[in-house]
């Protein structure tokens, strides 16, 4: 057999080969939802947990005392404006508040000057608020006050505010609106 047949014969018969079926490799280690679920638990833990002390400030050191639940998971108490009969704010209307933060040892974490008034358009604006503020700022009618009761998840989360407020803490926001 010559040595060019032969190399063809070669090149055929490894191409032959090649040419099968790739196998798919297996996985390392099998992942599960375990993760997921665990975090699940840690987080309803921490809201039933964080939903004890924000019931506990309410019967203990809050004289407001008439709290109620939101839709959204968060208390509320609002101190009624001269006229009652104005609506609350819609999607796009302009609102101006301010707001002041305590934990619920009621210690001032963020000061309402650090703030100043704050020009807000309902559920249009990308400002940086907490959903507790984005969603009591709704339940409010002008010049009204309100004392909300947020739970971490509600108010900064589990990041905080580095140097003011710790991961995980409900806190009280005193918000005052002035149109």
């Amino acid at each position: 057999m010559k040595p060019s047949n032969l190399i063809l014969t070669m090149m055929i018969s490894v191409s032959f080969l090649s040419c099968a079926q790739p196998e798919a490799r297996k996985p390392l280690q099998k992942r599960s939802g375990s993760y997921m679920e665990d975090s699940a638990q840690r987080n309803r833990a921490l809201y039933a947990q964080e939903e004890r002390e924000i019931k506990a400030f309410i019967q203990t050191k809050d004289s407001l005392g008439h709290y109620r639940v939101s839709e959204s998971g968060f208390w509320y108490a609002i101190e009624p404006s001269a006229a009652p009969e104005l609506p609350t704010p819609r999607k796009g209307d302009t609102v101006i508040f301010s707001f002041t933060v305590y934990d619920l040892a009621l210690n001032e974490l963020i000061p309402v000057d650090q703030n100043g008034w704050i020009e807000y358009q309902v559920d249009q604006s990308h400002q940086e608020l907490i959903n507790g503020i984005r969603e009591g700022i709704k339940l409010t009618r002008n010049k009204e006050s309100m004392r909300l009761l947020l739970p971490s998840v509600m108010a900064y989360g589990y990041r905080g505010v580095p140097g003011m407020i710790e991961p995980n803490t409900p806190v009280l926001v005193e918000l005052n609106r002035q149109n």
